[in-house]
């Protein structure tokens, strides 16, 4: 037996399990996407299942009752209930689900293209699907229906703004350096909830390591840059600033990730006039921390990067809003690379007493998040803890440390996170002859995790190249092998 909605919500009925359900229904191509950019947890490799999507949603149902101590008041959601979300025929999931998705996906209801109607003046935070089904854009002349595909299928051919996934890190960077800096390939008609969509894709694509899905890229670069020159009204100033803020800060992650860090310099700072543009601090707060990861890629500039990411912290703490989590977790971030830059510096007692006012931070947090893409949390504290005893060279301590983590308590988009423990304790056991077999192992345990990052990482080039020069075959089968599959050159 269905109820109508309330006035605010004129096309939609409530059904017994308290979800609105729409009568026109339009495709949730958000959720759709969200879900897709996640790999199986069977380790096939393949999307997750909407199936996989509705166990890991009521893992996370059953763990909150259990720590509430209270019944759950739903069934729990079904393969054919997430069927029914990405189709559109249910916009609005009860709260118990709407917090399961979020939790699971890592990102926030509107990301997610969850809404009760859209009047005509909803604000920013009640996300209505990009346009109807047959409605159509202009992209370099030609008519495409939505959604784009190139947009979110990574898999569809490449065009002539994309960048070359099977090519090597240097192309990587060449094509990513054209796209930032010669923006000479037209404008690209991007309708802002299509951004935002494909901007989430990006993302989580880029914590999970799968980074041939971020070649289209710079089409969200010329995107983003031509929808804020197209002057839109100043009620919509701001949210467009936050998506252009949002897709340099993407940029100069992968910068940083092939290696290029003045590259990274100009889109963090991109991303930063994006953010002051936009009246967020948050946001603002973040490209300096993407300025602090640019900087610490170039030689000899560690202090700058440490003095860069602690100024940021210390005036986001100054924030009104700094108790809030998401001000928390850029914080808590800065603070944690911060760390990282002193150690790599041998400045122990900074490294540490950084590391403690981010513990501090990810204690108030209460959780291990990722706000505005950070992945902060107590977790994430601990792993920087291991990174930065392997930064100051006292490889027991990281490997005490590792003995305490559980790396199952990261949400399960952060892959690359998870795989940066392992990377971390294959160079502490590196560090002597008798434990190459052990850090061989740590090694294959990331290449399993983020089969992508093994060729960009310049640590993981460097560890191979150390292990060959040692080699003893019958300790480390599989070593060239492994050498040859990251692109390492025999040494």
């Amino acid at each position: 037996m269905l109820r109508r909605c309330g006035a605010r919500a004129r096309h939609c009925w409530v059904d017994p399990g308290g979800q609105i359900v729409g009568r026109d229904s339009v495709p949730n191509s958000h959720l759709r996407a969200a879900r897709k950019a996640l790999r199986s947890p069977s380790g096939s490799g393949r999307p997750m299942s909407r199936q996989e999507l509705a166990d890991a949603c009521n893992a996370e149902l059953a763990s909150m009752y259990g720590r509430q101590g209270r019944r759950p008041r739903w069934a729990g959601l079904t393969e054919k209930a997430i069927g029914a979300l990405e189709r559109g025929e249910i916009r609005w999931p009860n709260e118990d689900y709407r917090w399961a998705l979020c939790t699971v996906l890592q990102t926030d209801k509107r990301s997610l293209g969850l809404y009760i109607d859209r009047p005509d003046n909803a604000k920013n935070d009640e996300l209505p699907e990009p346009t109807e089904p047959n409605s159509r854009h202009q992209h370099k002349g030609m008519t495409l229906a939505h959604p784009r595909p190139e947009i979110y299928e990574p898999e569809s051919p490449q065009t002539s703004q994309s960048l070359d996934a099977s090519g090597s890190p240097s192309q990587w960077r060449a094509g990513l350096r054209h796209a930032v800096l010669a923006r000479d390939n037209g404008q690209v008609l991007l309708p802002l909830p299509e951004l935002e969509a494909a901007l989430q894709v990006g993302n989580l694509a880029y914590q999970g390591a799968q980074y041939s899905k971020l070649r289209q890229l710079p089409i969200l670069i010329n995107g983003a840059e031509s929808l804020f020159a197209e002057q839109p009204k100043a009620v919509e100033m701001p949210r467009v600033a936050r998506a252009a803020s949002g897709v340099y800060l993407l940029a100069s992650k992968l910068a940083a990730k092939l290696g290029d860090g003045e590259l990274a310099w100009t889109t963090a700072d991109r991303a930063r006039c994006f953010g002051l543009i936009a009246a967020d601090p948050a946001r603002t707060a973040i490209a300096a921390y993407q300025t602090a990861c640019a900087l610490a890629k170039q030689p000899g500039r560690a202090a700058e990067a440490e003095k860069v990411a602690v100024t940021a912290a210390e005036a986001i703490a100054g924030h009104q809003l700094y108790r809030t989590p998401a001000y928390l977790s850029a914080y808590g971030a800065l603070l944690l690379h911060a760390a990282v830059a002193a150690a790599r510096q041998a400045d122990t007692r900074s490294a540490w007493r950084h590391l403690r006012a981010a513990e501090s931070a990810a204690d108030e947090l209460g959780r291990n998040g990722n706000e505005l893409w950070t992945a902060f949390g107590p977790t994430n504290v601990r792993l920087h803890q291991i990174s930065v005893a392997v930064a100051l060279h006292d490889n027991k301590q990281a490997l005490r440390l590792a003995d305490q983590l559980d790396t199952a308590q990261l949400p399960l988009t952060l892959a690359s996170r998870r795989a940066q423990a392992h990377l971390d304790l294959a160079v502490a056991h590196s560090a002597t002859d008798s434990s190459a077999p052990q850090a061989m192992l740590h090694l294959l345990e990331y290449e399993r995790l983020v089969p992508e990052a093994i060729k960009l990482n310049a640590t993981a080039a460097g560890l191979i190249t150390k292990l060959l020069r040692r080699e003893h075959p019958s300790r480390t089968p599989g070593l060239r092998a492994l050498a040859d599959r990251a692109g390492v050159q025999d040494a």
